[in-house]
């Protein structure tokens, strides 16, 4: 859904930028997928991990995008929640249709960034992560809905541990998938400050690059767009030959900029 909000909003609103890529990786296709979308004077990114296979993972990312250009962008944390289990549901009623996607579902991560109020407020489902930096050091990141970011949480394992868990990929909720838990929102929106900023990114770049690294290219960075190149190539230089697909979204919260710059979307 695109709106135009009225004059006094683009006068009073916060101004962003961002920038966002996908990359197969060493896979022959690409079950990423990415969007934005608005509403008003709420603007919404998006990334999707999809699976079940080439058609399959790239048609259940496909459909939670579409259904987040569509959605009315609200900033009540229960309806966002109930907005990505509709996502799940419409995905489950394509794989009843269709034999050949019946093991599809996706990962889904969305930021949501009222321009008007300057406030933010996102969900999750599945281990697509959306990381909030301010003055460029980590602030808070999403808790993977994985069996091994349960084991960390339960203090079970170490974080040093997890990173060669030879099941980490598994996943305890997804939309489309028989889930043991459901999405994750924020309980309200947080304020937002000049400088802040996000990244949202699929599993391919955050299992090979770790926090002191996006912290350290965040801090060097001209650009919202020379933040995330730089770490999607690190991701290709360091697990060259072994990659996932991987995709990385960056927004920056900034001033005496054009809001909404979009290179290469």
């Amino acid at each position: 859904m695109t709106t135009t909000p009225p004059a006094s909003l683009e006068e009073d609103s916060v101004a962003l930028s961002h920038y966002s890529r996908s990359h197969q990786g060493d896979r022959s296709y690409n079950e990423d997928a990415y969007c934005h979308a608005r509403d008003g004077e709420v603007i919404s990114f998006a990334v999707a991990d999809g699976m079940g296979g080439a058609a399959g993972g790239m048609h259940a990312a496909a459909l939670a995008m579409a259904a987040v250009r569509q959605n009315p962008l609200s900033f009540n944390p229960q309806e966002f929640s109930h907005q990505i289990v509709a996502i799940s549901d419409a995905i489950k009623l394509e794989q009843s249709k269709n034999s050949e996607l019946s093991s599809m579902c996706t990962t889904i991560a969305e930021l949501r960034i009222d321009t008007y109020s300057q406030r933010a407020l996102w969900g999750h489902w599945g281990d697509t992560r959306i990381y909030w930096f301010r003055d460029n050091e980590l602030l808070t990141v999403t808790e993977d809905h994985s069996v091994v970011q349960s084991l960390v949480s339960a203090g079970l394992m170490t974080e040093e541990d997890a990173a060669n868990y030879p099941k980490r990929n598994v996943l305890l909720g997804a939309a489309g998938a028989s889930s043991e838990v459901g999405p994750s929102v924020l309980d309200a929106p947080v304020a937002l400050a000049d400088g802040d900023a996000f990244l949202i990114c699929t599993d391919g770049v955050w299992s090979i690059l770790n926090t002191a690294f996006i912290e350290d290219s965040l801090g060097r960075a001209a650009s919202v767009q020379a933040w995330i190149d730089t770490l999607m190539e690190e991701v290709e230089r360091t697990g060259s030959g072994e990659n996932d697909n991987f995709t990385a979204t960056g927004v920056w919260i900034t001033s005496g900029c054009e809001k909404t710059i979009s290179p290469g979307l």
